[in-house]
């Protein structure tokens, strides 16, 4: 008993000295065990120290709820999300929308007005862009008031000077210079027939416009394109707002 003690307590063991199944031998093993386990551990560490932190998430329940049973925030949510794209679809499809004509004097400072009588006029250039005209001022809100972005969706051309040709007509926007906004490719552009083609869209039905969406307070210019220099297009447009 009193070596048996003393190995246990008052002596050192050498590999290979221990007995199976003693109290040695078990200690020897789960060592090795443990040593096993600690660069498996230190492995999975490098790994998981460069995942990028998610950030805080309660629950993976509370995030997948939000698929189908629970309310997001859409639009006031994190800009190009999940959410908040599913919400833009939302909102131009199903959506409120204000129509504007021109004021007397239209400048980039103040272009719309709520009317019937005045549309605007852009004229054409000699089989290319005719001069940019400013259709929505820094201090005009096309939209609702408690909206931030807008987007022009349709057109309607109420005149044409020229019966009997194509038209292409582009809107541009920006916070510079149209000159500047062109240059940058800030713009979106619309083939119209004229009133004589037969199947044209251009007298009396709108023309559905494809734009980014932009903040209030953007400015925009409209220019038209004839085979005629100074030839003269009219039209009013409408826009959709967006909360965020």
């Amino acid at each position: 008993m009193v070596t048996e003690a003393w190995l246990l307590e008052g002596a050192s063991i050498g590999e290979g000295d221990e007995i199976a199944n003693s109290l040695a031998d078990r200690i020897v093993s789960l060592q090795t065990t443990q040593g096993s386990d600690s660069a498996d551990i230190t492995a999975i560490k490098a790994v998981t120290d460069v995942i990028p932190d998610a950030g805080v998430m309660s629950s993976i329940s509370d995030e997948t709820d939000k698929i189908d049973g629970a309310a997001t925030d859409g639009l006031a949510g994190v800009s190009n999300s999940l959410a908040y794209r599913v919400q833009e679809l939302e909102r131009h499809f199903h959506n409120v929308e204000r129509w504007w004509g021109a004021l007397a004097a239209p400048d980039e400072t103040n272009a719309i007005e709520a009317n019937v009588t005045r549309p605007f006029v852009a004229a054409s250039g000699n089989n290319t862009w005719g001069v940019a005209i400013p259709i929505l001022g820094t201090d005009d809100n096309p939209v609702l008031a408690t909206d931030a972005k807008f987007d022009i969706h349709r057109l309607l051309i109420t005149s044409l000077d020229d019966e009997t040709d194509a038209w292409r007509v582009r809107i541009i926007w920006g916070t510079g210079t149209s000159a500047d906004a062109i240059a940058a490719g800030q713009w979106t552009e619309i083939m119209v027939q004229s009133n004589a083609v037969p199947g044209n869209r251009a007298g009396g039905q709108p023309i559905d416009v494809i734009m980014r969406r932009e903040d209030v307070g953007v400015k925009l210019w409209f220019q038209a394109w004839n085979n005629t220099n100074l030839e003269e297009l009219s039209f009013f447009y409408g826009c959709h707002g967006y909360v965020g």
